[in-house]
């Protein structure tokens, strides 16, 4: 009975995620899509920019940035939201 109780002390310990990472996409293609986990505790937001013709940039950061002249830019605050 202590064995087993142990056990499921250390497999609970194991799977608990003791600070929350968000991960972001950094491309995204019809083929396949790259992301990056952001640092705990700095980074809040995952971002995409990008203006027409040019396919953009993804990833996380601090806060929102600023979009220049014809940019566009979103930011959320989910895993992979920044499709």
């Amino acid at each position: 009975m202590k064995t087993l109780l142990l056990t499921l002390v250390v497999v609970t310990i194991m799977c608990l995620d003791f600070g929350y990472t968000l991960i972001c996409l950094t491309h995204k293609s019809a083929v396949f899509e790259t992301t990056e986990t952001c640092l705990p505790g700095l980074h809040k937001v995952c971002y995409k920019r990008w203006h027409i013709g040019h396919p953009g940039v993804a990833g996380c950061a601090v806060t929102c940035p600023r979009g220049y002249l014809i940019e566009i830019v979103e930011c959320c605050a989910t895993d992979k939201c920044n499709r």
